[in-house]
């Protein structure tokens, strides 16, 4: 937040633990009933005679890492771009980018999208209370480190995100 910076050596590795925890997730998640499942949601596995390796079954949870976390930075690169073509100055820096990346690749299309709306909600409170109290002279020079409000929208994402989302989806059915 202080150097509004989110450093490669932190990003990458991430994102690319994020995709072997999904990997090595995906073979545990719906083997086992609800009841013999651990608060993650995976079990005790052992491959019998006759199926696949476990990487071989570890394949589609990782690309489907993959997939949301390209989407997630492609998301913020986008959401970068369009303030560019507006404003023609730099908004969001690549960091933003990555580090939502690596969220995706942890938590899965749904954490992500939560965590990316509670960040902007949070981002933009604090911004508007900012520049009420007129910390800044100079609203338009007024920096916000986001990664700093994406990072906590995810904690609260993986701590109370599920019953968040649940209550949120009850009114579409």
């Amino acid at each position: 937040a202080e150097t509004m910076r989110l450093p490669d050596a932190f990003t990458w590795p991430g994102i690319l633990l994020g995709l072997l925890w999904s990997g090595f997730l995906f073979p545990f998640a719906h083997r086992f009933p609800p009841a013999l499942q651990l608060p993650g949601g995976f079990g005790i596995f052992y491959p019998g005679k006759g199926e696949p390796a476990f990487w071989k079954m570890m394949l589609p949870g990782l690309i489907a890492s993959a997939i949301w976390a390209a989407s997630a930075a492609l998301l913020i690169l986008a959401i970068r771009w369009l303030y560019w073509v507006v404003r023609h100055r730099e908004g969001m820096g690549l960091g933003d980018a990555k580090l939502l990346a690596m969220i995706a690749a942890w938590l899965g299309p749904m954490m992500t999208l939560l965590t990316l709306f509670l960040g902007v909600v949070n981002a933009a409170m604090f911004g508007l209370l900012w520049a009420a109290l007129r910390v800044r002279r100079d609203a338009s020079t007024m920096r916000l480190p986001f990664g700093s409000f994406l990072c906590a929208a995810a904690i609260y994402a993986v701590f109370a995100g599920e019953p968040l989302i649940r209550w949120y989806l009850q009114f579409f059915r």
